[in-house]
């Protein structure tokens, strides 16, 4: 067993891991003195033992007796009786032996290979973590800057700053060459997420934490260790739920090749394809100079036989015209594309009008998940409860009812031209009415969900990227769940989903499965097709009524919700099913049949139109504004909040419905959405 004499103050600590030698405490302590309490903490509970191998040697209470201590020994400014009294104290008592000088020895105590085995932490990094602490105490300037990189209590915590991440720049960028006694580990950034108790001031807040430790250290064994230092604190109830650590090794994973070549192969077909429509352009233009004799124009071809075809508005005027697979490689070219994303027409029978309103309706999407999604790494969350408070606000909290109006506009769209077909006496085929919606969708779907999976991780850096690049990890199990558009079933109820936002898609594909059936029996019998869309429309009400029952569900959002109430939108059993959401896509399949059976011409009396402008605007500011008051002391009844659960989503989808009805058959008057090109 190797020992450690320090010069200084004639200490000698002996520690042994297995038959290896571990370095301890060097003499004298050089870290300023307002760090000595945590150097003990982050010491003697990052050393891998359980309560039962400690044997007692921190005994109930100990916390508390070892702060009054330190604070005495602060006193003396004397960082040597510091350091005494910090060793002497955690081990009153204890009955363990002391060296000459006073100092413990830990060696067989701690660091045996027993107590290691029992939690799981490995040799290397238990070496590793003791050397690196070691070194704090004595001054050696990669420990400094990898401390200095953890994180600190900041100002504006009574404002829910929680997020105390460090720099994990300077914790990455110490690198082992800046070691010495020939140590071979490099800095690792690592966060920590703590879940505040509710006996602490900020029950269901998360408090990001930032640590540097040796990147020999894994994610649950730095999680292991930290929750053993958390034991001393006199904070009950505070313990990491989760640590996520940042790995800088970057070798790509056999996903993130395959990644790699798909998305070079598009390019290459982008490139070709570009290039191909610019030949064709070239090749345009020296047959436009031809002016040939008409008697000869049917007698035409190029040299690579393919048909030189007229264009009908100049019959001088020849265009080549590409095989299927020129067709397939123009596809991919960026100019054809671009100039189809760009163009503002119309074709014929296009509904104009709903342009606006998906655009609107996309932007309030974008508008409600910047706040959703970016509050949880704010500095100051708990304004947001001051902002939630404003009327002008309440658009935003409830921005969840633009997800409602893409349902509605889907299940008009789809009984819209589905219909129109059907009674132009078109025979529609329903496998590709299938096929075609999944060709549609699935292979940027799917190029989304392995891109986000397998290369996003390689993407930035910073202190939360570890945290957004493990978002898609369920990916790896559940992507499949996602192809088959099932991913708001399974996994049941949710939580782990794959690619968690496309809960829409899975939704919408559900429903537009089921559609075909509703479809024929509006135009079979439109009696029976319109009593089976009232059927259920009133199944999925009473569906929403009792799960909101059933799981004791609030209307009321996160920050004010008391006792066991969940906020409904926060429901994994009722957010993101189809038994629940279908509601406005069945509106949508209701106006699109009056549009198809009205054939867009419709004469309302002004007033009745204008009492359903009245009533559809009182609807949809009732929906969005009508919680304002809970925000501000106003108690709802239990049957009120249940019915405005139960029926807001419906409303929501009555209220759009007329708009779109009366801008579409001319009776929107000054709304009319249109845009001036009909063509």
């Amino acid at each position: 067993m190797d020992t450690v004499t320090s010069a200084q103050t004639g200490l000698s600590v002996q520690h042994r891991l297995g038959s290896k030698s571990v370095v301890s405490y060097p003499g004298k302590m050089r870290l300023y003195r307002h760090f000595a309490f945590f150097v003990f903490v982050a010491y003697y509970c990052s050393i891998p033992v359980s309560s039962q191998q400690l044997g007692g040697l921190v005994a109930p209470g100990d916390d508390v007796r070892i702060w009054d201590e330190l604070k005495k020994a602060k006193a003396l400014q004397n960082d040597e009786v510091l350091q005494k009294l910090v060793h002497n104290t955690a081990l009153a008592g204890s009955g363990q032996p002391h060296s000459v000088a006073g100092t413990p020895v830990l060696a067989d105590a701690i660091l045996s290979l027993d107590s290691l085995a029992a939690v799981n932490i490995s040799e290397k990094c238990a070496n590793d973590t003791v050397q690196y602490l070691a070194d704090i105490i004595g001054g050696q300037m990669y420990a400094l800057r990898m401390f200095d990189s953890v994180g600190k209590p900041p100002a504006g915590i009574l404002e829910g700053n929680f997020q105390w991440i460090g720099s994990s720049k300077e914790c990455r960028d110490v690198k082992g060459h800046d070691y010495p006694n020939g140590t071979d580990f490099n800095g690792q950034y690592c966060q920590a997420s703590f879940q505040l108790g509710a006996s602490l001031p900020f029950p269901r807040m998360v408090l990001s934490y930032g640590l540097c430790v040796p990147d020999s250290c894994m994610d649950s064994e730095v999680l292991k260790m930290l929750n053993l230092g958390m034991g001393l604190l006199p904070v009950a109830g505070l313990s990491a739920s989760t640590v996520l650590c940042q790995d800088d090794k970057n070798e790509l994973t056999a996903g993130a090749i395959v990644m790699l070549v798909v998305i070079g192969i598009l390019l290459c077909l982008m490139a070709a394809g570009t290039v191909y429509g610019l030949f064709i352009q070239f090749i345009n233009q020296i047959k436009e100079k031809d002016v040939l004799p008409v008697s000869l124009q049917n007698d035409v071809r190029d040299d690579d036989k393919e048909p030189l075809t007229m264009d009908k508005t100049n019959p001088k005027r020849f265009h080549y015209r590409p095989g299927i697979l020129g067709q397939c490689l123009l596809a991919f070219s960026v100019l054809e594309n671009g100039r189809k994303i760009l163009d503002t027409r119309h074709a014929a029978g296009t509904l104009a009008a709903i342009h606006g309103i998906r655009v609107l309706s996309m932007w309030w999407v974008i508008l409600g998940h910047s706040y959703s999604f970016h509050a949880q790494m704010s500095d100051n969350v708990l304004i947001i409860q001051d902002v939630m408070e404003r009327f002008t606000f309440q658009a935003i909290l409830n921005a969840t009812f633009s997800v409602d109006t893409f349902f509605f506009l889907s299940g008009l769209l789809v009984t819209y031209l589905t219909l129109k077909e059907l009674r132009e006496g078109r025979k529609v085929n329903w496998v590709l009415f299938y096929v075609h919606r999944f060709w549609r969708l699935t292979p940027m779907y799917m190029f989304m969900i392995f891109f986000t999976t397998y290369l996003v991780p390689y993407l930035g850096s910073g202190p939360y990227k570890t945290a957004i690049s493990t978002v898609e990890d369920p990916c790896h199990k559940y992507w499949w769940t996602n192809l088959l558009y099932i991913n708001n079933l399974v996994p049941w109820p949710s939580g782990t989903q794959c690619f968690g936002v496309a809960w829409y898609l899975a939704n919408d594909m559900q429903f537009h499965v089921i559609s075909p059936v509703l479809i024929i029996l509006l135009f079979k019998s439109p009696i029976i097709g319109n009593l089976a869309l009232g059927v259920l429309l009133a199944a999925c009400l009473g569906i929403r009524a009792g799960l909101g029952v059933h799981h004791d569900l609030t209307s009321k959002p996160n920050f004010i919700v008391g006792g066991n109430y969940t906020y409904f939108v926060n429901s994994p059993y009722y957010y993101t099913k189809p038994w629940t959401r279908i509601c406005t896509y069945l509106i949508g399949m209701f106006v699109g049949y009056l549009l198809v059976r009205t054939s867009l011409q419709v004469k309302i009396n002004k007033v009745i139109n204008l009492l359903c402008w009245v009533a559809a605007w009182v609807i949809a500011l009732a929906v969005l504004y009508g919680l304002y008051g809970t925000l501000h002391g106003v108690v709802l009844s239990r049957g009120v909040d249940i019915f405005y659960m139960t029926v807001c989503r419906v409303a929501w989808g009555v209220a759009i419905g007329w708009l779109t009805f009366a801008c579409l058959t001319g009776n929107g008057e000054s709304l009319d959405w249109r845009t001036s090109d009909q063509s």
